[in-house]
């Protein structure tokens, strides 16, 4: 005949022989009632017997009382112990469950992040060079998408690299080498400084291919740093190198162009001005001449900016301009990002150093300490 007792409701191996005064539940043995399944009903009565014995019992010792009172104290330490928080892992896989990672707007992923999150992300982007900015920008998906400037293709180019784009058209009437009024030359660098920037920031090489939201967000870059092009009234010309170099130095987003960076740019747009010491008969025939890559790097902003026709027809005026000046404008380009990484060695060095630009100017130098 089977037994009326029922099982226990811990292990589900025994009969049960005893219930819980707290919680009712049938248990079997003493190793049931203090389990993990059942430790907060147990810890709980634990604690409550003891505060009861040491109330119900005032005749005890002072030192019996004391010793209960550690007892009860180091209960409740190893009870606040084992009540683990919520791994990271855990909270943040709960707080994205069910979230469209691909769709979900910008502003509904930051209210999700917690303030501690928030600003790590903050300082990663402040500090591209730190480990965690590494981390965030080594994605394999990111990495297949970025695309290097289409102006450092080496010998055996690849899928990462940008095709060089199509060069601006140079209507006759304005192919004229005899050109009065002053050089556009200083213009152009700062536009080629720009340029490079850019396409760096938005690893989209050439930015005319860009879809919508980087295209939109490289127009913008753009009015931020040579509202000259951009801007209807504006009849910025800049006269000196230095000039366009602190002009758009100082427009450019905070704490993003190091001096490493701002090395690199200068570097890119004496590249983009520099003019071909040998021009095939094709490039000649083509209307390209020595200046290839600098109506290459202007023929990607006009179709950039193809809705914007004043934008245009201002790119189309800077490449008429274009003579033996771009070569010069090239060699001190050349010349400034060699002065200031020189510059950059020095302080490494622990060494102070008074800049006073690229136009050959005698610079001071001091040691520290």
């Amino acid at each position: 005949m089977a037994s009326t007792e029922p099982s226990c409701a811990i292990c589900r191996r025994q009969f049960s022989k005893y219930t819980c005064p707290t919680c009712n539940v049938a248990y079997c043995s003493l190793t049931c009632f203090r389990s993990q399944a059942h430790s907060k009903c147990s810890e709980t009565f634990y604690k409550n017997e003891l505060e009861s014995d040491i109330r119900a019992q005032p005749s005890k010792t002072a030192q019996e009382r004391q010793r209960m009172l550690e007892l009860l104290k180091r209960f409740e330490e190893e009870s606040a112990a084992q009540e683990e928080p919520e791994p990271e892992d855990e909270d943040f896989s709960r707080r994205f469950q069910g979230l469209d990672l691909e769709s979900a707007p910008p502003d509904q992923l930051w209210s999700l992040l917690t303030p501690a999150e928030r600003d790590n992300f903050l300082k990663a982007m402040a500090d591209p060079s730190s480990e965690l900015a590494v981390q965030l920008l080594a994605s394999e998906d990111l990495e297949n998408e970025k695309q290097e400037p289409w102006w450092t293709v080496p010998a055996l180019p690849g899928s990462r690299y940008g095709i060089p784009p199509e060069p601006i058209s140079v209507p006759p009437s304005l192919q004229s080498s005899h050109r009065s009024g002053p050089s556009l030359i200083y213009n152009i660098c700062a536009l080629c400084i720009a340029y490079a920037y850019i396409t760096h920031h938005l690893s989209v090489s050439p930015l005319s291919t860009a879809p919508d939201p980087e295209a939109d967000a490289a127009r913008t870059l753009f009015s931020q740093l040579t509202p000259f092009l951009t801007s209807r009234t504006s009849k910025l010309w800049h006269p000196t190198l230095d000039s366009a170099i602190t002009d758009v130095h100082s427009r450019l987003p905070p704490n993003t162009a190091t001096p490493q960076l701002f090395v690199l740019l200068l570097r890119d747009a004496a590249a983009l001005l520099r003019p071909a010491l040998v021009v095939d008969v094709d490039a000649t025939e083509a209307g390209l001449g020595p200046h290839a890559q600098t109506l290459r790097a202007l023929g990607d902003l006009h179709t950039l900016f193809r809705a914007r026709t004043h934008v245009a027809h201002k790119l189309t005026f800077y490449a008429a301009f274009l003579n033996d000046d771009a070569k010069t404008a090239a060699l001190e380009l050349e010349r400034e990002a060699k002065t200031r990484e020189l510059e950059l060695d020095l302080r490494a060095d622990n060494v102070e150093w008074e800049h006073l630009g690229a136009n050959g100017r005698q610079v001071n130098i001091v040691e520290v300490g």
